[in-house]
């Protein structure tokens, strides 16, 4: 069983929330509850505890400040935030200490429960698809997944959390299709996207602040959409080049800008200071492909819209995104797109 903790200095919420949730139905058992921070520190000396429900707000020591304590001495325990305020930046630190969902306390009754603590279940067996180690402690957990539904929405969280989709146009655009067909709960994807917020700005070391009201999917999807372009507008304007993500995001903007000229790894290498075997390698890890797959994927996206919003013949368009023989891009764009230059041109304008 997965040993739960309580922490929240509302003694009713506390009674509330361990008497209505269906905790052993999903494998779950409450192991003890605390008053605060300091009492849950206590209990945590002399019990396992595999996850704890954390209220932020609390006197003597905060929701914030006992994750970080516990997560130094109990590295494998996990926290779930309970929140009455839904303040941007207080979820957002929460989630850089690794928290695994949290749960307003002003939406709790319009949630289904079940589906709470499966939620929460389901992000644990993917911490640890084998077994919950505490303090040499082992429980083995039994999951069983629902549903075609819940693998694919598992790989989609996966799909965000690569990162992937903030270098590769074609990726963040199948990435919100693919989301907005899902049709999850607002709360659920805004979950995810404060979660992936906070991955890339740790791993950036920018701070945005970016927050902005989402109603539903699709406004999800643009908040998501506007936070990409603004990562880009501060990255531009920075000059660090000390940050693996900042130098692979100036990479990126380089090969953009760059797309007609005569373009080598070397050269994009040399703009963000680094040698050409190491560019190429965190390139690859970063982007997910190779440096020279993506300069390649980058000229077709630039001859399709060329194709798309010009009359220009093949030859003209071929030189602007860098190839000298006509031939040849067409025989690139055929493979990326099975269409000849001229065929993608004409469906696209049969399409308006």
């Amino acid at each position: 069983m997965i040993r739960v903790l309580i922490v929240d200095d509302d003694k009713l919420a506390r009674k509330g929330l361990i008497s209505i949730m269906p905790w052993s139905e999903h494998g779950m058992t409450v192991a003890g509850e605390a008053a605060n921070g300091a009492k849950a520190l206590e209990f945590l000396d002399q019990h396992t505890v595999d996850l704890m429900f954390v209220d932020i707000s609390m006197p003597v020591m905060s929701g914030i400040e006992l994750i970080q304590a516990a997560r130094i001495k109990y590295p494998t325990l996990r926290s779930v935030m309970l929140t009455f305020h839904e303040d941007f930046e207080t979820v957002q630190s929460a989630y850089r200490l690794g928290v695994l969902d949290y749960i307003s306390k002003v939406r709790l009754e319009l949630e289904d429960d079940q589906q709470i603590l499966k939620r929460i279940r389901l992000k644990l067996a993917d911490e640890f698809p084998q077994h919950i180690s505490v303090t040499g402690a082992t429980t083995t957990l039994s999951i069983q997944h629902d549903s075609v539904e819940d693998e694919q929405w598992r790989k989609l969280e996966h799909d965000w959390h690569s990162l992937y989709w903030l270098y590769n146009e074609a990726i963040f655009q199948h990435l919100c299709t693919q989301t907005i067909a899902m049709n999850r709960s607002v709360r659920r994807l805004e979950a995810l996207f404060m979660r992936v917020i906070s991955q890339v700005e740790i791993a950036a070391k920018l701070d945005t602040g970016f927050w902005s009201e989402i109603d539903d999917i699709r406004s999800a999807v643009e908040w998501i959409r506007r936070y990409r372009m603004l990562i880009y507008t501060q990255v531009t304007k920075s000059t660090d080049l000390s940050k693996t993500m900042i130098c692979m995001l100036k990479a990126v903007q380089f090969i953009r800008e760059h797309t007609a000229d005569t373009l080598h790894a070397e050269n994009v290498a040399e703009h963000v200071n680094m040698s050409r075997s190491y560019f190429c390698q965190c390139f690859k890890k970063l982007t997910g492909t190779t440096f020279n797959d993506y300069l390649r994927q980058e000229r077709i996206r630039a001859a399709e819209r060329l194709l798309s919003e010009t009359n220009r013949p093949v030859t003209w368009i071929a030189h602007a995104v860098g190839y000298g023989d006509a031939k040849y891009f067409s025989q690139i764009f055929y493979e990326q797109t099975r269409l000849l230059p001229t065929e993608f041109r004409a469906q696209r304008h049969r399409e308006i």
